[in-house]
């Protein structure tokens, strides 16, 4: 009696092996299946969601690399288009006029965040066309929340490729846990669920628009001198001296500024001196700057910098006249 039962013990043990096995290589086929679906049928989206993941950002770098060349935008949330559809900002305009233009602007984007993206094209031989970086005087401030953080996304792929002094210069948040890696590299699924999630249910709504009237903007341009000091003025010389080193040419525009709001708080001398030490900063390291701060009628700002779709029309507009100059 015992023969036959060890006998039926292995057999369950061998029945039961046999079906984990087949589970997992079912499980494995599944997920293989998945990130093939997911590579190939995921949109390249008009622009990034608030929340984008390392593996999205580093499947538009690689696109840009091995696409036709690129005119890459690096900005703020003024050249994401702030409260606007996607197919409403300037550079999706400029993309349906016919224009390869990537946008890599995000909601939080900063001089810090833009020299990591380039460091990160630079890093994986990537060679745009252009690059156009968008320089808005606001996130100089040192009260800017964003001011010297990088971006998750961004910090997971650039990060290692920052020098230690480079990186004792911001905020940088908590790399992934070791599960986190191991989940992401195995599933793009996982590896993309923000991007999916927004992509499907919509992007992070923004606040409730408030009476717009200049007190609110108290404060939101630091009027301090700017020097090598600013962390931002920091990484926008690396940023240019970066592109230059690696032979990629790079146009700088100044952000439109609703003056007629935010008259009492920068109509003034050291306003416009910070202006002109930025204009040196970049002309002299080799980068046009195209001076939209004026450029734009009050009647066609949402609130300090921030443009309605008549805005975003006429920014529109206005890159493309500068890019057919490059």
């Amino acid at each position: 009696m015992g023969q036959p039962l060890l006998a039926e013990r292995r057999s369950r043990r061998s029945t039961i092996v046999a079906c984990a096995l087949v589970a997992l290589c079912v499980t494995a086929a599944l997920v293989v299946l998945e990130n093939v679906a997911l590579a190939a049928f995921f949109p390249h989206l008009a622009r990034f969601t608030t929340d984008f993941s390392p593996a999205y950002l580093s499947r538009e770098a690689d696109a840009v690399g091995s696409g036709p060349p690129a005119t890459v935008f690096l900005g703020d949330s003024v050249l994401w288009g702030y409260r606007l559809p996607a197919d409403e900002i300037a550079v999706s305009l400029l993309e349906a006029r016919g224009c390869t233009c990537p946008n890599f602007s995000f909601k939080s984007g900063s001089p810090a965040n833009d020299y990591a993206l380039a460091r990160l094209f630079v890093a994986r031989k990537i060679h745009p066309r252009t690059i156009v970086i968008e320089v808005n005087q606001a996130v100089l401030n040192q009260a800017d929340t964003e001011y010297q953080t990088l971006h998750p996304a961004i910090a997971d792929l650039a990060g290692p490729l920052l020098t230690p002094q480079e990186r004792a210069l911001l905020t940088i948040p908590p790399a992934p846990g070791r599960l986190e890696r191991i989940a992401s590299s195995l599933s793009l699924l996982y590896a993309m669920r923000s991007d999916i999630r927004e992509t499907v249910f919509g992007d992070i709504a923004p606040p409730p628009a408030q009476r717009l009237t200049p007190d609110l903007f108290e404060g939101t341009y630091d009027l301090a001198p700017l020097n090598a000091k600013n962390v931002g003025v920091t990484f926008l010389a690396k940023t240019a001296d970066l592109l230059r080193a690696a032979g990629i040419p790079a146009v700088a525009f100044l952000t439109p500024t609703n003056h007629a709001l935010l008259h009492d708080f920068i109509d003034n001398r050291q306003y416009n001196d910070n202006e002109r030490f930025m204009n040196q900063l970049l002309q002299s390291r080799g980068v046009r700057v195209v001076d939209l701060d004026r450029a734009v009628p009050t009647s066609e700002f949402l609130d300090n910098a921030h443009l309605n779709a008549a805005g975003q029309r006429r920014l529109a507009s206005l890159l493309a006249a500068a890019l057919r100059r490059e």
